[in-house]
């Protein structure tokens, strides 16, 4: 039996997967991230970073620098079918906002941080095609171009994503947790009516529209829908103005129509094959708090392995209960807030008296959560 060439490889070079492995390497353990893609992925993901997750970036070095690039927001609002309005300002401790910087600056940023800490570690380019746990070690099969590659690892970690096929082949398929629903997207220069750093949510017949401030003076818009049909920039822009009378920039890029929906897997640990990231679970989009979860949970997971003799036998208590504990409670709002954004009527009582609750001063944290925990 060879001998490990690393302690840790990271199937999986995402926002999870790097901030793993600079939490890996800072530790002192030694960390391979094979990546598939070339790049780093500019599509529009997630974009939010709540407190606990700049902290999670501050652990590796990286939070003054997102700090620096970011949007800080300012207030926000659930506005109710009838226009009444529950808000909150992000101008205390009690109720800090997140900042809001694109995933693929974060990613970057994170990247350099890995290259700083462990030279090397990042390797592109390299699909995985078969993790082995043989026992006193993890073989991990790749191919590379035209070519082929394997390693040894005492520990491998699969953040292959929601709909990883290694995952998958290992643990089974996630869990479906919750509603399913359909929502539009699209990114627009912002408009002489948005105001810069507010965050709206805003509930209509026809479904709730949701408007956030992003760098660069821009907005990205989010629209309830009924299926999953394609939608052009003009349409887009038809149905944000038929539904809140309001007006949407120059779209930049094309509009995305997806599924939301959160996921989970119940077991996580396989052996020496762990489950992290989106693979382990995620959270609807809608409901937001993808990377905070994911980080927190990647602290937990570096501290155990750190302390854990990984070259003998391997056991992981803490990282599946902290896993498992953050997805019930961040499901279960997710869900909630999800069904109060489905369309809805001036007679709708219940969701009319939940407006009128959630404007209430008694209510702001209840609103700080709606507007920023489970939509950012």
């Amino acid at each position: 039996m060879p001998e490990p060439s690393c302690d840790v490889v990271i199937v999986g070079g995402g926002g999870n997967g790097l901030l793993l492995a600079c939490l890996l390497a800072d530790r002192g353990l030694t960390v391979q991230v094979w990546e598939r893609r070339e790049a780093i992925a500019d599509r529009p993901r997630a974009f939010g970073i709540h407190p606990a997750a700049l902290e999670a970036l501050d652990a590796v070095g990286v939070g003054d620098a997102v700090r620096a690039e970011a949007l800080a927001l300012t207030d926000g609002a659930f506005i109710g079918v009838d226009g009444r309005r529950a808000g909150v300002a992000f101008d205390t401790p009690a109720f800090a906002g997140p900042v809001v910087l694109g995933q693929d600056r974060v990613e970057y940023l994170l990247e350099q941080r890995l290259h700083a800490l462990a030279p090397g570690a990042l390797q592109r380019g390299v699909t995985v095609t078969a993790v082995t746990d043989e026992g006193n070690s993890v073989r991990v099969s790749a191919r590379v171009g035209e070519g082929t590659r394997e390693c040894s690892a005492a520990i491998a970690v699969l953040v292959d994503g929601t709909n990883g096929q290694l995952s998958e082949q290992i643990a089974g398929p996630a869990g479906r947790v919750g509603p399913k629903r359909w929502y539009a997207m699209a990114e627009a220069d912002a408009t002489s009516d948005d105001q810069a750093g507010s965050v709206a949510l805003i509930a209509s017949s026809h479904g709730v529209v949701e408007s956030f401030p992003l760098p660069g003076d821009r907005r990205r818009w989010v629209a309830w829908r009924e299926s999953g049909d394609p939608l052009d920039a003009d349409s887009f822009r038809m149905l944000v103005h038929d539904r809140i009378g309001r007006s949407v920039g120059s779209i930049r890029g094309s509009v995305s129509v997806f599924a939301a929906q959160s996921r989970r897997r119940r077991r996580l640990v396989h052996g020496r094959v762990v489950i992290a990231g989106d693979a382990a679970m995620t959270v609807s989009p809608i409901g937001g708090q993808g990377l905070t979860i994911g980080w927190g949970a990647a602290r937990t997971l570096a501290d155990e392995l750190a302390g854990a003799n990984i070259h003998e036998r391997v056991v992981l208590r803490h990282y599946p209960r902290a896993v498992s504990r953050m997805a019930r409670r961040a499901q279960r709002r997710a869900s909630f807030f999800m069904r109060l954004g489905d369309p809805t009527s001036r007679r709708d009582w219940l969701r009319r008296g939940a407006v009128l609750v959630l404007a209430t001063r008694a209510m702001r944290r209840v609103v700080y959560r709606l507007v920023v925990v489970c939509r950012l």
